[in-house]
């Protein structure tokens, strides 16, 4: 039988959750049975891994992540024109602005099957109440125009439960990842220290035994909750080192973003910039995860999170925020710990009772990856976007 033919789009090519979504599918399918092509907005780090790893990939869409009426009307119709010469099979389209331009290009191009993955929903970022009520109409218009929708977590499907006729067209698919090989603990905390010299500089001074790692892998953006991380750990940095005074604490943050001055200043003016140290975008970070002793992910909205499947599949305990599909990933005070978002005060006890407990730290994570071992290998999640590739649905009556 010959493979069907799949087209997947996304906005941007920088190196993202929704980025490292596409590239696993991609390159993860079975080629017998799917030939697959992507396409971005830019070129950037996802067009260039997927290159390397032998699958077709530009950055040649005309769509740029703001919203223009002028210049999104133009795109979809050079779109239409380029599916129409592509003619795939099934169209999976990634994120919110590609995901409206891509649905709607597609059906007006005759694409037998539109599949609409939703990585997060903008509309829970901190944004003017009409602009989150618009942004809801364009994802409504988004699942109506597509086939299929995949959201990445149970809770990511239960903010739009009671949206009209939708509800048949969603699936839940968690994200998946690979058993994670990596660094040892040593060797990760070896080169971490090597590529960056203020860490280097962080570390020195204490046995490996009395040096204690904090990390986060997350963009520099507020939505990620990372100045109220930065004064969580400033606190427990001055509590536990007074219990403790042979031990140092440093809080490693890995990636970029347009937060990167205001948390870099707010670092400084904890007088932390010695131990709390952005090092920006650190390719393959997954790979050094096992060099923190606790990892902390304190977002204000995340759909369910890649680092801390990553961090299970490493065995690190975490801490992070109780909201949208963390709770599906961390079971609280059995594989990790979950506070309230924007609460210095339990953050900082969280951290602390892990840096206290080790025996519990150790459970923590051994319960963990126990867990992501068995609900988000990417095995599991190939084939249950295979499934939703290949589902045949009822012949619509309501869509648009």
């Amino acid at each position: 039988m010959k493979p069907l033919k799949v087209l997947i789009l996304i906005t941007k090519a920088n190196w993202g959750g929704a980025q490292r979504y596409v590239f696993d599918v991609a390159t993860g399918l079975p080629k017998d049975r799917f030939s697959v092509e992507v396409m971005a907005g830019s070129e950037g780090v996802l067009t260039e891994k997927l290159s390397a790893a032998g699958v077709f990939a530009s950055g040649t869409l005309e769509v740029g992540r703001d919203v223009s009426f002028t210049g999104d009307v133009k795109a979809a119709f050079k779109l239409i024109q380029l599916l129409r010469i592509k003619k795939p099979d099934i169209l999976h389209v990634n994120s919110s602005k590609i995901g409206g331009v891509g649905a709607f290009a597609g059906r007006l191009a005759g694409v037998p099957r539109i599949v609409f993955t939703v990585h997060g929903w903008a509309f829970n970022e901190n944004r003017p109440l009409a602009q989150k009520l618009a942004i809801k109409f364009l994802y409504w218009v988004t699942i109506m125009l597509s086939h299929e929708v995949m959201v990445v977590s149970e809770a990511a499907r239960a903010q739009v439960r009671y949206w009209p006729l939708i509800q048949k067209k969603l699936s839940v698919v968690h994200n998946g990842v690979p058993s994670i090989v990596g660094f040892s603990r040593a060797n990760a905390r070896l080169e971490l220290t090597r590529m960056n010299e203020a860490v280097r500089k962080a570390a020195e001074g204490r046995s490996e035994s009395n040096l204690i790692w904090l990390g986060t892998i997350a963009e520099l953006h507020h939505i990620k909750g990372h100045e109220y991380a930065i004064r969580a750990v400033a606190s427990c940095i001055d509590m536990y080192e007074r219990a403790n005074p042979s031990k140092k604490i440093i809080y490693t943050i890995m990636s970029d973003g347009e937060e990167r001055q205001k948390l870099q200043t707010l670092i400084n003016e904890l007088t932390v910039q010695d131990r709390i140290i952005l090092m920006g975008r650190v390719p393959d970070a997954a790979q050094y995860i096992k060099a923190f002793d606790v990892f902390v992910l304190a977002s204000l909205s995340e759909a369910l999170g890649y680092v801390l499947i990553e961090s299970g599949m490493a065995g690190v305990p975490v801490v992070a925020t109780a909201v949208g599909g963390i709770p599906e990933v961390i079971d609280d005070m059995y594989s990790g710990i979950l506070v309230q978002p924007k609460n210095i005060r339990e953050l900082t006890h969280a951290v602390s009772f892990v840096l206290e407990h080790p025996k519990e730290a150790r459970e923590y994570g051994a319960h963990l990856k126990e867990s992501t071992q068995k609900r988000f290998s990417l095995p599991t999640m190939l084939e249950r976007i295979q499934t939703v590739y290949t589902r045949k649905t009822a012949p619509e009556t309501s869509s648009l």
